[in-house]
């Protein structure tokens, strides 16, 4: 497998993570940057040894010798520049959410059909062996029927990243920054005990707090999924709780004190699951990441390059999270 060569399509924290972690993996290889403006390029470019910088995107979306994009914009900008560089003919990883609204995600997957390029959003929790471990114990009926879900990502962002997260224009709020990921893991938690391939919610309720311009700062919800299962989300971006993931089944719980999309989880390490069967003690499994996560999904893209899309991750399995968090905020008054 030859080196895919990536360009970075800005210059924040998760561009320069993910440029980390590019550096680090098998089968990738950092060729071009760009920022809005030529220094913002030359300064991430010089601390990460990458050899091209660009003051545009449009300049990174020409450059031949760019295979693959990142895409690590705020969140209204994901769309435009996802099929900008499908038009391009450059394959995709975007950072979640893949857009703001379903109606725009359909838009970049008929796109990346289209100029046929690899997309994916870069849900990197997904590629986690913790997240796979839970999968395969709610497969293996270690729980019995799972009944319930409970979901919590939600933190106090202070200063860092205010201005951003409560500007409707940029796709602020805690639902899409993080309430995305409570979603797809509740969803996620559905398709492993169903079997179904793609589950999404007959019902969605849900209340937030909201700022003045309709954007909300915390909010919780409820989906009803396939299996009759329920769940709880909560999540926000001013209001630390403790995040966590729990499940219960007619047989049992599953709980994890730190998921894998933590920044705790993002080098390689040993993190751990809670299974309780019946009312006995908790049972400690461990799981181990040999790598980090960030080396393990540009590599992922790597491999899968030839499918377009991922086998974790599918189209139609974000689209469909873009559909339910379009329901809860709905429900909860998003925009006034």
């Amino acid at each position: 497998m030859t080196n895919l060569r990536w360009g970075l399509l800005a210059t924040g924290t998760i561009a320069a993570e993910f440029a980390a972690g590019v550096r680090q993996s098998r089968h990738g290889v950092l060729t071009a940057v760009a920022a809005r403006s030529s220094e913002r390029a030359r300064e991430f470019a010089t601390r990460f040894g990458v050899p091209n910088a660009h003051g545009s995107y449009e300049d990174l979306l020409a450059d031949p010798e760019v295979d693959a994009v990142y895409i690590a914009t705020p969140h209204a900008l994901h769309a435009e520049w996802a099929v900008r560089a499908a038009e391009a003919g450059k394959h995709i990883l975007c950072e979640k959410p893949l857009t703001v609204t379903a109606a725009e995600a359909e838009r970049v997957v008929d796109a990346a059909r289209r100029h046929d390029v690899f997309l994916m959003e870069a849900f990197m929790y997904r590629l986690h062996p913790q997240t796979r471990r839970l999968v395969e114990l709610i497969e293996s009926g270690a729980i019995g029927e799972v009944r319930a879900v409970d979901v919590t990502f939600s933190f106090d962002s202070g200063a860092n990243d205010a201005a951003r997260l409560a500007d409707p224009a940029l796709g602020g709020g805690g639902i899409l920054d993080v309430g995305c990921y409570c979603t797809s893991l509740a969803r996620l938690v559905a398709q492993a005990a169903t079997g179904t391939a793609v589950a999404e919610p007959s019902d969605v309720t849900g209340m937030a707090r909201l700022t003045g311009d309709g954007v909300d700062e915390f909010a919780m919800g409820l989906l009803r999924l396939p299996g009759g299962i329920i769940a709880q989300l909560s999540c926000g971006y001013r209001l630390a709780q403790d995040d966590h993931i729990r499940v219960y089944g007619t047989a049992g719980q599953l709980h994890v004190s730190t998921p894998a999309w933590t920044h705790e989880m993002r080098p390689p390490g040993v993190s751990t699951l809670f299974l309780t069967r019946g009312t006995g003690e908790p049972e400690v499994i461990e799981v181990e990441a040999t790598e980090g996560l960030f080396i393990r999904e540009a590599d992922h893209v790597a491999r899968h390059l030839a499918d377009r899309q991922s086998p974790e991750l599918t189209w139609a399995e974000t689209v469909a999270n873009m559909r339910t968090l379009d329901r809860w905020r709905a429900a909860v008054g998003y925009g006034g």
